[in-house]
C-alpha cells in the first residue's frame, strides 16, 4: 500500500494514530512524574512534621542538645523567635530568607538540593520552627526515572508508529479489493457486482450503494443501446421503403396516377419519420424537464369529450362505442394541468384501446378521484397483453410484437412512453392490467398538477 502525502486517507489515519499515541504516552509520563514528585513531597512533609512534633516538645532543652532531632542526619533545624531572628540552628547551613515568611520552599545550596517547611508554634519565646531535609536522593531517583520515561516514550512511540502503519494497511486492505473490482468495470462488463459478504459494515453499505448504481448504469446503458438500435430501425425502414418505391418508379415510365400513388406512399413514410422524430424529441425534452408547460384549471370531462368525438368516427368502423363513466368524482373532476399535454396522453391511450379492442364492444372511460388525485381509467375488451410485456410496456420503442413490421395501425412504440412522461409531469403515474381479455390503463394525476 503506497502512502502518498497528497490527500491520502492512510497517511492521515497514521498521523492521527501517532498523534493520539503521543498525547497518551506524554500524558502518562507527566502523570507518573507528577505522582512521584508529589509522593516525595508528601513523604518529606510527614517526616519533617514528625520531627517538628518532637522538637516542639523539647524546645526548652535545645541548649542542652538533648533533642533527638539534633542528631538526625540530613535534617536541618532552625528556630526563629518573635522578632524574626534566628535563635538556634543545628548546622552551619544558612536559613533561606524566604523561609522566614513562607511555609514551604525548595532551594539549592552548594550543589545540594533541599526542601524545607516552616511550622508556626505558640511559645512565649519562639515564633516558628523551620525544618529541612536534603532531597538529593529524591532528585537522583527522579532524574533516573525521567530517563526511563523518555526512553519508554520514544520506544513506545516507535512501536505505535509501526503498529499504526500495520493496522492502517490491514484495515484498508478491503479498499484495495474494492478497487480491483472497480478497475474491471467498463462498458463491456457492467454486469460485475462487488461481493459485500466479507467486507466491514461501513464498506458493505458503500458497496451496496455502488452495486445499485451499477444496476442503474447497466439499465441505462442497455436502454441507450436499445434506443440507438430502435431509432435506427424506425428511421431506416421508412427511408428504405421510399428509396425502393422511388427506384421502382424511375425504372420505367409511369402514368400520372402511378406517380401520384408513389408520392402518396412516400408522403406517408415521411409523415411516419416526422412523427417518430417529434415524439423522440418530446420524450428527450420531457426527461430533461425542458417541456413548456401551460398549466391552468381544467375539468376532466371537458378535455376528454372532444377526444371521444374524434375517435367515434374511427370507432364506427369496428362498431365500438366510447362512454364516460363518473365514479366518486369530487369537484366535477377539477384538474390543474396543461390541456394539450393531458389530451395527448389520453389520446394515446384511447388510440391504443381502439386499435386492440374487439369489434362490437365498448370502451369505458371511468373518472374517479380522492382527496389528492384524479384517476382516468380506460377499459377495453380484446386481445390481452402478455404478462411478460407488462413491465416494459411504457419503455420507448417497446412493442409486444417484436417483428417491427409497419402497418397502418402500428406506430413506433413511443405513445405510451410519452403518456407516462406526461402523467409524471403532473405529479402522477400510469399503470396497466390485462386479465381475461379486459385491459385497463389507469392514469393517476395529482389534482394540483405538481
Amino acid at each position: 500500500m503506497r502512502l502518498t502525502l497528497k490527500n491520502s486517507m492512510a497517511t492521515k489515519l497514521i498521523a492521527l494514530y501517532m498523534a493520539s499515541s503521543f498525547i497518551v504516552l506524554a500524558s502518562f509520563a507527566l502523570i507518573v512524574q507528577y505522582a512521584i514528585k508529589h509522593h516525595f513531597y508528601a513523604q518529606d512533609y510527614q517526616l519533617l512534621n514528625s520531627k517538628f512534633l518532637t522538637v516542639a516538645a523539647t524546645l526548652d532543652d535545645l541548649q542542652s542538645n538533648s533533642s533527638p532531632a539534633l542528631t538526625e542526619n540530613f535534617t536541618y533545624l532552625w528556630v526563629i523567635n518573635h522578632d524574626g531572628a534566628l535563635t538556634y540552628s543545628n548546622s552551619n547551613q544558612p536559613l533561606p530568607p524566604a523561609l522566614s515568611h513562607q511555609n514551604a520552599l525548595e532551594w539549592k545550596e552548594g550543589g545540594e538540593s533541599y526542601r524545607g517547611f516552616r511550622f508556626k508554634i505558640k511559645h512565649p519565646q519562639y515564633d516558628a520552627i523551620v525544618l529541612a531535609v536534603n532531597t538529593g536522593y529524591h532528585n537522583s531517583f527522579i532524574n533516573e526515572l525521567d530517563i526511563v520515561l523518555i526512553w519508554t516514550f520514544l520506544i513506545s512511540s516507535l512501536i505505535s508508529s509501526v503498529y499504526a502503519i500495520f493496522t492502517v494497511k490491514k484495515g484498508l486492505a478491503p479498499l484495495q479489493g474494492l478497487q480491483s473490482y472497480l478497475n474491471n468495470i467498463n462498458t463491456r462488463q457492467l454486469d460485475i457486482r462487488i461481493p459485500s459478504n466479507d467486507l466491514p459494515v461501513e464498506l458493505s453499505q458503500l458497496v451496496e450503494t455502488q452495486n445499485k448504481m451499477l444496476d442503474r448504469l447497466q439499465c441505462g446503458f442497455n436502454r441507450l443501446s436499445e434506443f440507438s438500435s430502435d431509432i435506427a430501425h424506425e428511421l431506416k425502414t421508412p427511408l428504405t421503403n421510399m428509396m425502393t418505391q422511388t427506384q421502382v418508379a424511375l425504372s420505367s415510365a409511369r402514368t400520372i396516377d402511378e406517380y401520384q400513388d408513389i408520392l402518396g406512399s412516400n408522403a406517408e413514410e415521411i409523415e411516419r419519420l416526422n412523427k417518430t422524430i417529434r415524439d423522440t424529441l418530446y420524450l428527450a425534452k420531457s426527461e430533461n424537464q425542458l417541456l413548456h408547460s401551460n398549466k391552468e384549471p381544467l375539468t376532466l370531462a371537458v378535455i376528454i369529450q372532444p377526444l371521444i368525438e374524434y375517435y367515434e368516427l374511427l370507432a364506427e368502423d369496428k362498431n365500438v362505442t366510447i362512454d364516460i363513466v363518473e365514479l366518486n368524482l369530487t369537484e366535477g373532476g377539477a384538474q390543474f394541468g396543461d390541456k394539450q399535454m393531458l389530451q395527448r396522453a389520453i389520446s394515446n391511450i384511447l388510440s391504443n384501446a381502439l386499435r386492440h379492442c374487439d369489434s362490437n364492444t365498448a370502451i369505458a372511460i371511468q373518472l374517479s378521484s380522492d382527496d389528492n388525485f384524479n384517476v382516468i381509467k380506460v377499459i377495453n375488451t380484446g386481445e390481452p397483453i402478455p404478462a411478460s410485456s407488462l413491465p416494459y410496456l411504457f419503455d420507448r420503442f417497446y412493442r409486444a410484437d417484436k417483428s417491427r413490421k409497419h402497418t397502418s395501425s402500428v406506430g413506433a412504440g413511443l405513445g405510451l412512453a410519452i403518456t407516462k412522461s406526461i402523467t409524471q409531469a403532473h405529479g402522477g403515474d400510469i399503470s396497466v392490467s390485462s386479465i381475461q381479455r379486459v385491459t385497463a390503463f389507469s392514469l393517476m394525476l395529482k389534482k394540483d398538477g405538481m
